[in-house]
């Protein structure tokens, strides 16, 4: 049976999506993150702490410029335990500490919620255009690199570190120049940082783009990437989806 794209992203992309089953209880939020500066319109989606510079770009590509970065994070309770109040609609931006880690404090806390059982960020959103989606479809890259198919037969990337980016190609191969030592400064430094922080840094000095590296939902996996458009048929979007429903 063939996977319904747009029904699955509406999933993760609506503000306050509820969903349950026998174990839990499960309401979607978003949180920015601040900005991707994308000077060729290249865009690659990988791990960017394992493979920066390796994965090719989509097929498919933006009109250079600055646009925002999302991230929508499961809000995840025991079942039959009712949220107390919808989540904001706004978070603080990036943090600049490691992405990952269960801290209840620092940027991305979810207010006004009783004890949650997890947060795990369920998808990335590159917004290109700021408009309805009309059709969706799935970004394949331009060449050979890491991707391998998922059983729906979607292209995916490897993230081994369980870290995830949107970026343009320009940042991630500036990335790639980088000594281990500078990685593991910018981000992964000590001690932890707080939960679904999201770590941003200018990886080429040259054009500004920068690389904004989440934890992915789901820890280490592959993860596909699609494409949404407008009625006109103009790409409005880039979604990762991190399989956390």
């Amino acid at each position: 049976m063939a996977v319904d794209i747009g029904e699955m992203l509406d999933r993760l992309l609506t503000e306050g999506a509820h969903r349950f089953d026998d174990a839990h209880d499960c309401r979607m939020t978003m949180i920015p993150l601040g900005e991707v500066t994308v000077p060729t319109g290249r865009i690659v989606a990988c791990d960017p702490l394992i493979h920066p510079g390796e994965t090719p770009p989509f097929t498919v590509t933006a009109p250079p410029g600055r646009y925002p970065l999302r991230a929508w994070v499961a809000v995840v309770h025991p079942a039959g335990s009712m949220l107390a109040a919808d989540p904001p609609a706004t978070a603080p931006g990036p943090a600049t500490t490691r992405p990952g880690g269960n801290d209840a404090g620092g940027a991305g806390r979810l207010a006004g919620l009783p004890i949650e059982a997890d947060r795990r960020t369920a998808a990335l959103q590159l917004v290109v255009r700021d408009e309805p989606v009309a059709t969706w479809e799935p970004a394949v890259p331009a060449g050979p690199g890491p991707s391998i198919l998922d059983e729906d037969g979607f292209a995916t990337y490897p993230a081994d570190s369980g870290t995830g980016a949107l970026a343009d190609e320009r940042a991630l191969a500036g990335l790639r120049t980088w000594s281990y030592a500078r990685v593991e400064q910018t981000y992964l430094p000590e001690p932890g940082p707080p939960a679904l922080s999201a770590l941003d840094a200018v990886t080429d000095p040259a054009t500004g783009a920068n690389v904004v590296a989440v934890a992915t939902g789901d820890g280490d996996g592959g993860y596909a990437t699609f494409i949404g458009r407008t009625a006109s048929g103009k790409v409005a979007t880039f979604v990762t989806d991190f399989r956390v429903i």
